[in-house]
């Protein structure tokens, strides 16, 4: 049997508490590698529309996280400003789409892969 101590516990992080999906950032920067990778073509079209779906969603999952962090922050301060403005470009970007040419989808795919390799840097801060 251990002691009773003085000090209270640590509070649980909304991570261990299940308030949050833990964030998988290796596999969302893997997604903006390709998403961003220089090619010699333009790809087909289906690895487009894969790699867009799965940009959406990395992005639709870091959001809570981002607004969070800007929930917790003084409104009206600079750092509270920055998570605004990092959550309206998600909130725009994922609220439009490719259109119906390939080269336009493969820009938007670009869109969303700086956009995602953005938040996930600003997230692992």
């Amino acid at each position: 049997m251990n002691p009773p101590t003085s000090q209270p516990e640590p509070p649980l992080t909304t991570m261990m508490t299940g308030d949050h999906t833990p964030l998988d950032l290796v596999t969302i920067r893997a997604t903006v590698r390709r998403a961003l990778q220089e090619r010699t073509a333009l790809p087909r079209a289906e690895e487009v529309h894969e790699i867009t779906r799965a940009l959406r969603t990395h992005l639709w999952l870091m959001l809570p996280a981002a607004q969070a962090i800007a929930d917790g922050l003084d409104r009206g301060t600079g750092p509270w400003h920055r998570w605004r403005a990092l959550i309206d470009r998600v909130r725009v970007d994922l609220d439009h789409d490719g259109g119906p040419g390939l080269c336009s989808a493969v820009v938007h795919m670009k869109d969303l892969g700086r956009t995602c390799r953005f938040l996930a840097d600003c997230l692992d801060e």
